[in-house]
């Protein structure tokens, strides 16, 4: 369908002209010989885009454009005068013009400001089209979702069947991957603080002054490595495993992963973790999902009715069950809802979902556990966690290993990593080690290096731009097979699950970022002891 164009012109050699000119071009173009006339054609129909010249002695341009600014505000305005002037194309634009051509002007500038014109018009439409596409859209998940709540509603036996689902939902896959790239980008520097700070505080020039500040450098930045660790561990999506968990280990990681929330809203938090509370059979995930449910409600509960409070965490055991409690000195909870706090989409919160706290009875019974809770209006809740103690089976005793050679003799090692810091640092350390070293910045500059090259061990990063370290252990597979007992990968992500199952199938050492220098060492040593092993095989 052609565009079509109104031209406002009140001399008829111009306007005839001109629409010979754009009808050619195929455009639908009516004229009007002044801007009455044409206002009246704009009151009759619509139009794409008006051309109007600006002096007429009956109805000018800017009359049009008045005109359309209230009638017709997409309708776009390309002003054509032969009284050109500065003023008059400021006013022109300030009216709302599109464009503003003097007279006589270069019949091509006037077709590309036409062209420019109509795909801006178009493009509006289509934005208008897709957002009302996006409003019906809306407006139609409104009504599954609505239809969806009664089914729920309806039957809970649902609920237990969508529980999976919310656990692991996309949203929570989404922040996964958006952590795992903070972490990796964060790791790296991180990396570098605790290398440097070790290496100078191993140093015999370092002043014991000097030393305890770096200790404290170090603590610190192990500190925020844990805090990255914490939210990848919440954050990465997973299949429900269960195995021998801690729980008072559990409590304190999802306690640091809550920290900076219970700070800003001034909670003090005590915690009473049993000493020698047994391990039991659990998923570590789905009940770090409880945890963080319930202390969650604690906090919000108390910051909102005294903007401050006191969260106690404690754990204790008996022969068969761990108990896990959380008490806060909040408003408490009336008895009423009381009686309906598990059931799904109660809430008592005006932004509440009302899931947090029946997802944590599911995920409770289905560790065959119970969770229960007691309040008092004016005093504060406690809720309490009770799960069955499943006794961890005696590990058979293994061989003794081979023993860790305290020493290594001089290696030539690659190391290759896009960070330069990285390579600055982990230099320094090999050198330190009495270690031959050579780097690369990036995958493609270690390819090159290890094709006309030997080297006794590579220390290579698994994420890079264009060639990164899964490209590069399939190089040395199909070419230097030799050298893949050889390869240590390095990375501050480990969260993807891609990542996890390209370390485990290639069976390759790995260094996690941020690493110790003992972490680093061992980790050389093992190299050390697969080369060895490789020589003395028949």
């Amino acid at each position: 369908m052609s565009s079509k164009i109104l031209l406002i012109e009140d001399e008829a050699r111009l306007r005839q002209n001109l629409q010979l000119l754009l009808t050619s071009e195929g455009y639908t173009v009516i004229t009007a010989s002044n801007g009455y006339e044409g206002i009246q054609r704009l009151q009759q129909e619509q139009f794409d885009l008006v051309i109007t010249d600006i002096m007429m002695e009956e109805g000018n341009g800017f009359e049009v454009m008045e005109y359309l600014s209230t009638h017709a505000p997409d309708t776009l305005t390309i002003v054509i005068t032969g009284y050109a002037s500065t003023d008059s194309a400021i006013e022109a634009l300030r009216k709302g013009a599109y464009d503003y051509l003097a007279k006589p002007f270069d019949i091509d500038m006037m077709k590309i400001s036409i062209e420019r014109a109509l795909e801006k018009v178009q493009l509006r439409r289509q934005v208008q089209t897709y957002m009302q596409e996006l409003e019906q859209r809306v407006a139609d998940r409104t009504r599954e979702l609505e239809e969806m709540n009664k089914k729920l509603n309806a039957s809970l036996a649902d609920l237990q069947a969508a529980q999976e689902q919310l656990i692991q939902s996309e949203k929570l896959s989404a922040l996964g991957e958006l952590i795992s790239g903070v972490a990796h980008e964060l790791n790296n520097p991180l990396t570098s603080v605790l290398g440097y700070a070790e290496l100078l505080s191993h140093s015999e020039a370092c002043p014991p002054e000097a030393r305890t500040m770096l200790e404290k450098i170090s603590q610190e930045a192990m500190r925020c490595h844990q805090i990255v660790k914490n939210l990848l561990s919440f954050a990465r999506k997973q299949k429900p495993e269960k195995k021998y968990i801690d729980m008072n280990a559990l409590c304190r990681k999802t306690l640091d992963l809550l920290a900076y929330q219970l700070r800003v809203n001034n909670i003090t938090v005590v915690t009473q973790l049993a000493e020698g509370l047994p391990k039991t059979m659990a998923d570590q995930h789905q009940l770090q999902q409880v945890l963080v449910n319930l202390l969650t409600n604690a906090y919000q509960a108390m910051a909102d009715y005294r903007g401050e409070g006191k969260l106690t965490v404690a754990t204790a055991y008996d022969e068969d069950k761990i108990y896990i409690r959380v008490t806060d000195n909040g408003p408490g909870i009336p008895p009423q809802s009381l009686r309906r706090i598990f059931d799904p989409f109660y809430t008592t919160k005006e932004k509440g979902t009302g899931l947090g706290l029946s997802l944590s009875y599911g995920i409770v019974q289905e560790h065959g556990g119970e969770i229960g809770v007691v309040s008092q209006l004016g005093q504060g809740t406690t809720f309490t966690v009770a799960l069955p103690i499943i006794a961890e089976p005696v590990p058979e005793q293994e061989a003794p290993s081979r023993s860790t050679p305290t020493s290594l003799p001089a290696q030539k090692i690659l190391v290759v990593d896009d960070e330069e810091t990285i390579l600055d640092l982990v230099t320094d350390i090999l050198h330190t080690l009495g270690h031959q070293v050579e780097t690369a910045s990036s995958g493609r500059e270690a390819l090159q290096k290890m094709d006309s090259q030997q080297y006794d061990l590579i220390i290579c990063d698994i994420k890079m731009p264009e060639v990164d370290g899964r490209q590069i252990y399939q190089f040395l597979k199909d070419k230097h097979p030799s050298l893949l007992n050889r390869l240590i990968f390095s990375s501050g992500d480990t969260a993807s699950e891609e990542s996890q199952e390209f370390l485990k199938e290639t069976g390759c050492l790995f260094l996690q970022k941020p690493y110790l220098l003992e972490e680093f060492t061992q980790v050389l040593h093992q190299a050390c002891l697969r080369t060895e092993e490789e020589v003395q095989q028949p």
